[in-house]
């Protein structure tokens, strides 16, 4: 358990952030997040955000700013969403065709996301692939009668946001493609994944730095954030106030208490993964 980054600002000279949950939830900046990343911009420390997102870092630098986090306070965004769109680029799923049955927010970019990809939007019948860049849907069970049809017809999906969930500004937990996805995996259906916690997006992240030393990636995320970091090989630091929170505390005996080390272990266990530190909130101490 660490107090505040000045605890280990010593001991690393990269620090790749998660963005949701860590910064912010989608409203304002969290309080110390703007004075945390100030202290890692006066001990020149090199800061990446690295965000599960479907968009591209455009994006994140318009959504960051929104919240109040200015653009000076880090070097750059790498969203899987930028991971998707260079991996379609690269003709990496050239042999998919380019209908796809698109599953997606309704926040007016699919032209976009189309149009970066080289696909075209399609009716299942037509598909040759699925495109899973967001949920518009309450549920997963909303998908279910599409991802049966996809399967029968060998579809394989790509997914550009892995999260299962994420924070909203007040508190409570949204919907995410991930959770679209492992249901589609569940069924035996391929699937292609982005973003965080795949090896190749802490490459591109590696390469768009021009390297590090010691590196730490903080967030909120066992599943995302701690298993990448554990799968890049370099520290990790989970933030314990966001989506496992409610998970932590019902492991507590006292709910009033700080979360403690072993409750942070016994759940991290469940996950097969480890963090080598971890905080309540990204704060400076």
């Amino acid at each position: 358990m660490i107090s505040g980054l000045k605890d280990i600002i010593n001991e690393f000279d990269t620090f790749i952030l998660d963005q949701w949950g860590v910064l912010h939830n989608g409203g304002d900046a969290f309080p110390n997040a703007v004075a945390t990343l100030e202290l890692l911009k006066q001990h020149d420390k090199k800061v990446v955000i690295l965000s599960n997102s479907g968009n591209t870092h455009n994006f994140s630098y318009q959504r960051l700013t929104d919240s109040g986090i200015r653009r000076d306070l880090y070097i750059d965004v790498l969203t899987s969403g930028d991971h998707m769109r260079h991996n379609f680029q690269q003709g990496k799923f050239a042999d998919l065709g380019t209908n796809a049955l698109v599953f997606g927010w309704d926040d007016g970019v699919l032209s976009s996301v189309l149009e970066d990809c080289g696909l075209t939007s399609v009716d299942i019948d037509d598909a040759s692939l699925i495109l899973c860049y967001g949920v518009g849907r309450a549920a997963v069970e909303d998908y279910q009668a599409e991802l049966k049809v996809a399967y029968d017809r060998g579809l394989e999906m790509v997914v550009s946001n892995p999260d299962l969930v994420a924070m909203s500004p007040d508190g409570g937990l949204k919907l995410c493609p991930g959770s679209v996805a492992n249901a589609y995996a569940a069924m035996g259906g391929k699937v292609h994944w982005h973003g965080k916690p795949q090896a190749e997006v802490y490459a591109m992240c590696h390469t768009l730095l021009g390297g590090w030393d010691n590196a730490i990636a903080v967030g909120d995320s066992l599943e995302h954030d701690i298993r990448g970091a554990n799968t890049a090989g370099i520290a990790s630091l989970f933030l314990t106030t966001g989506i496992h929170a409610d998970e932590l505390t019902a492991k507590m005996a006292n709910k009033d208490d700080m979360i403690s080390e072993s409750v942070v272990a016994d759940l991290s266990r469940e996950f097969e993964v480890m963090p080598s530190h971890y905080i309540d909130w990204f704060q400076v101490d």
